[in-house]
């Protein structure tokens, strides 16, 4: 049963301490300790200098973009590539060990990889919580070593809102880079190029979606329809259209059809890697 495989993946996860740490916990205290760090550093030069930290420094630390600004952190390549590692590890660490000839009499194979793919996206759903705790941690302290108020710049109900528009996108990023590792696992049998191989291809989008927004810099210009269908376009539509900070003209189309660009890729590669993970022989893995 699919429960049964996500239990015994969930059991296996929680042994690999080392895995967590990085993958989960790492870049959340790096975040927090820069901006404890940050916070320091510019207290002490504008303590040299003669005057009041609180009053040079001392602007509103807002707490819901600082857990805004934590989600967008997940979209970094170098953030992703941490995750990823956990995904490296649940999906083909049977690989590695060749262990798959023994889980298969136990399960169906659609069961075995569902299951990992649910591990994952649980603890991607930890890894961001834990980015949000570090941020709102950090920002916290560094208000409280210059003296900064703390405020909520939205309304609890429109804050609420798009935490969890942008929780959601960022998990859905995620889990599309885990069907990409999903595919390139099985595929090759080999757990670095499922951890380096989905982190190539968003880079790949990045630079063509920005080599692509250099042609057309006005409103005037015609929108990037020919790149609409990029997941990592997708994603950056949706989540513009969340904080409502770029132009129309920018988006090569709307934030609906964006999300259901996104999810028509999850779902299509995690059918890809489910049906190659079907017909591989596994004799000797």
């Amino acid at each position: 049963m699919l429960a049964d495989a996500f239990a015994a993946e969930r059991l296996r996860l929680s042994k690999a301490r080392g895995t967590l740490f990085w993958s989960l916990l790492f870049v959340p205290i790096v975040v927090m300790l820069s901006a404890i760090g940050n916070a320091v550093f510019m207290a002490f030069v504008v303590g040299k200098s003669g005057h009041d930290p609180a009053t040079v420094l001392g602007s509103a630390v807002d707490l819901s973009q600082q857990a805004m600004s934590a989600l967008n952190i997940s979209g970094f390549f170098l953030a992703q590539i941490f995750f990823m590692i956990c995904a490296s590890q649940v999906l083909a660490g049977d690989y590695r060990w060749e262990t798959w000839r023994l889980l298969t009499p136990r399960n169906t194979r659609i069961n075995l990889m569902l299951g990992k793919l649910l591990t994952f996206g649980v603890a991607a759903a930890a890894g961001l919580v834990a980015l949000i705790i570090g941020r709102l941690l950090g920002g916290i302290i560094d208000a409280l070593i210059v003296g900064s108020p703390i405020a909520l710049s939205r309304n609890p109900g429109e804050a609420v809102s798009a935490f969890a528009g942008l929780f959601l996108i960022c998990w859905l990023e995620l889990m599309t880079l885990a069907a990409v590792a999903a595919c390139v696992a099985v595929a090759t049998r080999n757990g670095v190029a499922a951890l380096l191989v989905p982190i190539g291809l968003w880079l790949v989008q990045g630079f063509v979606i920005a080599g692509a927004q250099k042609g057309f810099p006005t409103p005037h210009d015609p929108p990037l329809h020919w790149l609409a269908a990029l997941p990592a376009l997708s994603v950056n539509t949706v989540k513009s259209a969340i904080a409502m900070d770029t132009p129309a003209y920018a988006q090569p189309t709307s934030a609906p059809f964006a999300l259901a660009f996104l999810l028509a890729w999850l779902v299509g590669l995690v059918a890809l890697a489910l049906f190659l993970f079907r017909r591989q022989d596994l004799t000797r893995e």
